[in-house]
């Protein structure tokens, strides 16, 4: 299903959340286009980590600033269900993947093709997930923690 604007974006966006049941893994520039703070991505996400068996979600961010300023729904789901999410934050792309993604249980992708653009697509195609899969381990394996989503309990 492919699509060109910001609002099917993001409704591809909550559309591949819902359909995850085991893992889900996303990568973004900052998720600022995403609306992963939504109310609706939230109710996607709790249903996610409160099934039977709990899903596990990862999370690539270049630019955690976005997650930790304007997201309290997400780190509110990060602190409750900490031992389910894992957030990292990387400092560069792969040289020519600057394209933002999910991976829903290693069978539905939704990808956008270019952080400049919301031009991009969803479904269900294994070579464009072994191909995202690819590109996020590698992300992922240099990728830390970010400082700016780390809480400060005084």
């Amino acid at each position: 299903m492919p699509f060109d604007r910001k609002l099917s974006y993001q409704a591809a966006f909550l559309a591949t959340l819902r359909l995850a049941r085991r893992e889900l893994i996303l990568c973004e520039r900052d998720f600022c286009e995403s609306d992963i703070g939504s109310r609706a991505c939230h109710d996607a996400l709790w249903d996610f980590f409160t099934a039977t068996p709990s899903g596990r979600l990862k999370i690539w961010v270049q630019n955690a600033d976005f997650l930790a300023t304007r997201c309290p729904r997400l780190l509110q789901l990060r602190d409750r269900f900490a031992h389910l999410i894992e957030i990292r934050q990387g400092n560069d792309f792969l040289q020519g993947k600057e394209k933002g993604f999910v991976v829903a249980d290693r069978q539905f992708f939704l990808q956008r093709h270019h952080f400049s653009s919301f031009r991009g697509e969803a479904g269900e195609n294994p070579s464009i997930v072994a191909n995202l899969q690819h590109d996020f381990a590698l992300l992922w394996e240099q990728a830390s923690q970010p400082d700016s989503l780390q809480r400060l309990y005084l």
